[in-house]
């Protein structure tokens, strides 16, 4: 898909190293202006090390949270209608993302990370804690279905799947450009069937049986693996797992 017709500025939240598993990096390389985030003072060192010599791209070191996320926009000149999004915190991502279309902001690309683990029957996210932080566990981000039913409003469709990243494209930008994609296809054939799945996400082998329950009885083995968090996650049945 080209991106034509589109304000040549991306953000990555958070960048980790700015290279690794970066969807901005190569937009950010071809020239286009751009802001990157990230709070880990090691990741931090090392983007900031790796783009020294990209004067286009402004780096902050900092927490993103949906409190913040449109003053660090506003404080740092971010476009209303720019090019690529890119956010992955581990956490309450999709209320950072909804915190800034809410503001009005329209990037013609919005990549999230979502949580594959959970059944794409599941409405689940992530709340808002300002303590919280991942732990290294399954307790992170927010479904697939989640992220569908939250971002389409917004006049966005969903592209594709790309195992733990799901990209929306804005419809009245890329237009006819953007296929029509089932969720369940999608999820289908971009993780779940995956033929070297249990290669490369070995560490959900013990949650996988989530997949094969009926909604009800995901939604209770959920709030039993995740019990330590009561209180920092919505989960229910998404309205939207058949589409």
């Amino acid at each position: 898909m080209q991106l034509t017709d589109v304000k040549e500025y991306c953000v990555d939240t958070a960048a980790s190293n700015g290279v690794h598993s970066s969807a901005t990096y190569p937009f950010l390389k071809l020239g286009w202006d751009g802001l990157a985030v990230e709070m880990h003072p090691g990741k931090f060192s090392a983007l900031s090390y790796v783009y020294q010599d990209l004067e286009n791209v402004t780096l902050v070191r900092e927490k993103i949270t949906p409190l913040n996320i449109v003053g660090i926009f506003v404080s740092h000149n971010v476009p209303q209608d720019f090019g690529i999004w890119n956010i992955d915190i581990d956490s309450y991502d999709l209320l950072v993302v909804k915190a800034v279309l809410d503001a009005e902001y329209r990037p013609a690309l919005i990549s999230i990370e979502i949580n594959e683990k959970i059944p794409l029957s599941l409405y689940f996210t992530v709340l808002f804690n300002p303590s919280h932080q991942w732990q290294g566990d399954h307790f992170y981000g927010c479904s697939l279905a989640a992220a569908y039913e939250e971002i389409v409003p917004f006049g966005y469709r969903l592209i594709e799947v790309r195992m733990q990243n799901a990209v929306f494209g804005r419809v009245d930008v890329l237009g006819n450009n953007i296929p029509i994609k089932n969720l369940r296809d999608a999820f289908q054939e971009r993780y779940m069937n995956l033929e070297d799945r249990d290669a490369l996400f070995p560490w959900n082998k013990d949650v996988e049986y989530l997949h094969y329950l009926s909604p009800e009885d995901a939604i209770r083995e959920i709030d039993s693996l995740f019990h330590i968090y009561n209180g920092l996650y919505t989960v229910r049945r998404s309205a939207l797992s058949e589409n």
